[in-house]
């Protein structure tokens, strides 16, 4: 019995004792990397926070630049206006001028005038009838004023018409210039806005990886420190003491239902094996669910007949021997949640000839046999 303990013992410290810590390792350089990914992402954020700064700056040199256009396109609309009526004022004053020279004409000419009668046949136009010697000979001091101010209005009224062509060129310039000035700004505040949001998004992205890094950390140091607790244990009592309620947190019983067990831990089985399971007797039928989140594998062997897998996320493999059947909808390589039940208490395989029960394992790291005992007692009370 002591040289079988030992013996017990001995492997399983040895199989324990092999289990690689690189996974913690590398997740440790995972975090690393993630908050060296973050403090760029954070250098990129800030970065793109002083564009966006200076993007605000060039966005407030435009509107003020902007408003200047504006302004002088109001003085420029008011003197426009004002242009405008300028000339019709001056223009309704020409009428009245051109009308009273008309009449200085045919009064002239009605008075027999032999000199204005030729002068008005060799003139090429009104207005060099009106500016000839002979027709100012002709007329009064208040028909000459008259005449002045007609010449006078017509220069006023050609000088405000250029006037009026250069100002409405003007205004068309300041508002392409405008309008080109807003779509600019458009730009720019869209550009700045568009840097700083992707930035941000960035870094927000860089804080969830590394917060998941440090979750994947923080669960590959539970398991470390896990198997750090089986591995004592197991330098201590061996295979037979199974594992502490720490290693095995979340766990929940495999018999969705009332069972009874006991310890039949290497009770001595045909052809020299030893037990390495718990048998817990239910009720044909009575379901059977996963103990902790996983993958569940489906499989017919000889021994364990209907059986089943799960491969735990806690880095174990839970096996489920002589099942009456699987749950249905449940399905080869399916993940399910703790608590998920995946098949029924029955007697399938060697066991046809004994009363329905689960054969239940708990293999450390997938490969290492420990007794379950313990394990279910603590979880199945």
């Amino acid at each position: 019995m002591f040289v079988r303990r030992s013996l017990a013992v001995a492997l399983l410290v040895a199989l324990v004792g092999g289990v690689p810590v690189a996974a913690t390792a590398q997740t440790r350089r995972d975090v690393e990397k993630a908050e060296e990914q973050l403090e760029r992402a954070q250098q990129q954020r800030k970065a793109k926070y002083r564009e966006w700064i200076a993007a605000q700056n060039d966005l407030e040199v435009a509107v003020a630049h902007y408003e200047e256009i504006v302004q002088q396109l109001e003085e420029l609309e008011l003197r426009i206006h004002r242009v405008q009526d300028t000339i019709r004022r001056y223009e309704t004053e020409a009428i009245d001028l051109r009308r009273r020279a008309r009449e200085l004409v045919y009064e002239a000419y009605t008075s027999s005038s032999p000199g204005l009668v030729s002068v008005a046949f060799e003139a090429g136009s009104i207005q060099d009838l009106l500016t000839s010697q002979v027709l100012i000979d002709e007329a009064t001091n208040q028909d000459l004023a008259a005449l002045d101010r007609l010449e006078a209005v017509k220069r006023d009224l050609d000088r405000l018409r250029a006037d009026l062509e250069e100002d409405e060129a003007e205004m068309r310039r300041l508002e392409e210039d405008a309008e080109r000035l807003v779509e600019r700004m458009a730009e720019l505040f869209e550009a700045a806005e568009r840097a700083y949001a992707e930035a941000s998004a960035a870094e927000r992205r860089a804080i969830d990886k590394l917060a998941k890094e440090r979750a994947e950390f923080a669960a590959a140091e539970a398991r470390r420190k896990a198997e750090q607790a089986l591995r004592a244990r197991a330098n201590a009592s061996g295979a037979a003491a199974g594992l502490p309620p720490e290693a095995t947190p979340g766990f929940v019983c495999p018999v969705d239902g009332r069972t009874s067990f006991i310890n039949s831990w290497g009770f001595p089985r045909s052809g020299g094996r030893r037990h390495k399971g718990t048998d817990m007797f239910a009720k044909r039928g009575t379901p059977v669910q996963a103990v902790v989140d996983g993958v569940v594998r489906f499989r017919t062997v000889r021994l364990g007949g209907t059986v089943a897998y799960v491969y735990g996320d806690d880095g174990n493999k839970y096996y489920y021997a002589h099942l009456d059947g699987y749950v249905p909808g449940i399905v080869d390589g399916q993940r399910v949640s703790k608590g998920t039940d995946i098949g029924y208490v029955g007697n399938s395989g060697n066991a046809r000839y004994t009363s329905p029960h689960l054969h239940f394992e708990i293999r450390v790291g997938g490969t290492r046999s420990v007794n379950p005992y313990p394990t279910v007692r603590y979880y199945c009370r």
